[in-house]
């Protein structure tokens, strides 16, 4: 009888340690959850607002694609009916609410300062003490700027002994975390850009990925068939990626474009090499166009940033 008691009060001392040690842990497991769900920068009232909160970058590629008339003119009518979706989006909320922002990149950096002079100009910020005027004035801005801003890089790269290119894949190994997400906001990346990437300081090769497409290399990959799409997955052809866990980033790409008449299944290529990088990266959202006319654009451009 003794061994059967001392048995039963080993069992229930055993029961009470263990649930005593499970409530510990349950306590620290609720302290994680809580610390994770209050981890944001952002105040509550922006934090549930965060999918209305617009964190809009633009990628210029300023390569020699700028030297065709009509690319600068496309470029400056994208940027306009981008700053006229922003504003009719900022117009439709609550002042206390706003917390929008536009701003505009190049990589590199042009060395003329009134590039980056413009590009100051046409990074607007949005918040509850911001003046109507000051919104309205943005559509005026990326209206008139964005003509010279292609005159000084034309003028920059003339100086400079000609276009080192637009090293689209540096910005975002490098930079696109750091400048273009943010915990509170919807934060979304247009690239105006023909599709091509190349930069002298950023050739990189690996098996059949790169860190560059041009018009040279599109043509030795024979890709000029119909069975194009077939051959890039056998010979796992894309670029290199260049980053990762990017989900909390939408991404529109507009002005791909061919430049190449014997091969008609170019410009499909070209975004197909988009598409896999984005997948390959994390970006859920995004939607890559070719060139076209400023106001079919337009939709395009209001019915991604308005989505509802």
């Amino acid at each position: 009888m003794k061994q059967i008691k001392f048995l039963v009060i080993v069992l229930i001392s055993s029961s009470l340690f263990c649930c005593k040690d499970d409530s510990k842990k349950d306590a620290e497991i609720g302290e994680h959850i809580i610390k994770t769900e209050t981890s944001s920068n952002c105040p509550d009232y922006i934090l549930k607002q965060k999918g209305n909160n617009l964190n809009i970058s633009v990628l210029l590629d300023l390569s020699d694609r700028i030297e065709e008339t009509k690319i600068k003119q496309k470029d400056s009518a994208y940027l306009s009916s981008l700053a006229k979706s922003f504003v009719e989006h900022v117009k439709h909320k609550k002042l206390v609410l706003l917390e929008d922002r536009m701003q505009l990149f190049f990589n590199p950096e042009p060395s003329d300062e009134k590039i980056n002079d413009i590009a100051k100009k046409l990074k607007v910020v949005f918040t509850k003490n911001t003046a109507k005027a000051q919104i309205e004035e943005t559509v005026s801005l990326y209206k008139t700027n964005p003509s010279k801003l292609y005159d000084l890089a034309k003028l920059d790269a003339q100086n400079a002994g000609g276009y080192p290119g637009s090293d689209i894949w540096r910005f975002f190994k490098d930079h696109v975390k750091d400048y273009c997400i943010d915990d509170c906001h919807r934060n979304i990346l247009v690239i105006l850009t023909d599709g091509y990437m190349f930069y002298n300081k950023t050739v990189m090769k690996e098996k059949n990925r790169t860190s560059y497409l041009t018009p040279k290399s599109l043509d030795q990959l024979k890709l000029n068939t119909s069975d194009w799409k077939d051959e890039i997955e056998k010979r796992n052809l894309g670029f290199i990626p260049a980053n990762s866990a990017l989900d909390d980033l939408e991404v529109l790409v507009i002005g791909i474009t061919s430049h190449n008449d014997d091969n008609a299944y170019a410009q499909d290529v070209i975004k197909s090499y988009w598409e896999k990088w984005f997948d390959e990266m994390g970006i859920k959202n995004y939607k890559i166009k070719n060139s076209g006319i400023p106001s079919n654009i337009e939709k395009v451009i209001s019915d991604f940033i308005l989505k509802t």
